[in-house]
C-alpha cells in the first residue's frame, strides 16, 4: 500500500517555481510564495525527504556538444521472464547513451530512448547493447525530425486548497 503526501498551495507553487529555475535563491523564493524564508527551506526539505522532489540537475542541450542524433527504439526480447528483464533493465542502466527506457504495453517490450553523436555511434551502439545482448528478438528504429515539444515539468494546479500524492516506493 503506497502512502500519501499532501501538497498545499504554497508546495505547489514552490514545485512550479522550482521546476523553472532550481537555482532561485530560497530568499526570492519565500517572497515569491509569501513565506518565511525558514519555512520554504523546511517545506523543501520535506518534499526531498518524501520523494516528490528526486534530484536538483541542470538540463544541458545534448546538441549544443555535438550529440547530433537521437533514436528513439522498440525493443522486443525473447525471453520475458521477470529475471532477463531485469537484466535488460540493468543494461540499459548503465549505458551512458540511453536517456530513458520504459516497460511498455504492446507489441513490443521496451522503448528506448538514446543520444549519440552520429549515425556510426549509434551502429556501435546498436551491435554492442542491442544486437550484442543475446536476449533481443527484434527491434525497430526511429529517427525524429524534429522536436515540437520537450518538457520535464509537472504542472501543479495551485488552486485547489491541497492535493494527495502517492509517496514513491
Amino acid at each position: 500500500m503506497s502512502k500519501q503526501h499532501v501538497l498545499d498551495k504554497v508546495d505547489r507553487k514552490i514545485l512550479n517555481i522550482l521546476q523553472k529555475d532550481n537555482q532561485i535563491a530560497t530568499r526570492v523564493l519565500a517572497e515569491k510564495v509569501h513565506i518565511s524564508q525558514p519555512t520554504c527551506l523546511r517545506r523543501i526539505r520535506d518534499m526531498r525527504q518524501a520523494g516528490i522532489i528526486s534530484a536538483d540537475v541542470s538540463m544541458v542541450d545534448p546538441f549544443s556538444l555535438g550529440y547530433g542524433m537521437l533514436a528513439f527504439l522498440e525493443v522486443s526480447l525473447s525471453n520475458q521472464s521477470e529475471e532477463s528483464m531485469f537484466e535488460f533493465e540493468q543494461r540499459m542502466a548503465k549505458e551512458e547513451q540511453v536517456m530513458q527506457c520504459y516497460f511498455v504495453s504492446g507489441e513490443y517490450d521496451y522503448f528506448v530512448v538514446v543520444h549519440v553523436i552520429d549515425m556510426d555511434a549509434y551502429y556501435q551502439f546498436v551491435r554492442k547493447v542491442i544486437s550484442g545482448s543475446g536476449n533481443v528478438k527484434h527491434f525497430h528504429s526511429r529517427f525524429p525530425m524534429k522536436c515540437a515539444k520537450f518538457s520535464a515539468r509537472i504542472g501543479f494546479d495551485e488552486k485547489p486548497a491541497e492535493v494527495a500524492v502517492r509517496k514513491p516506493k
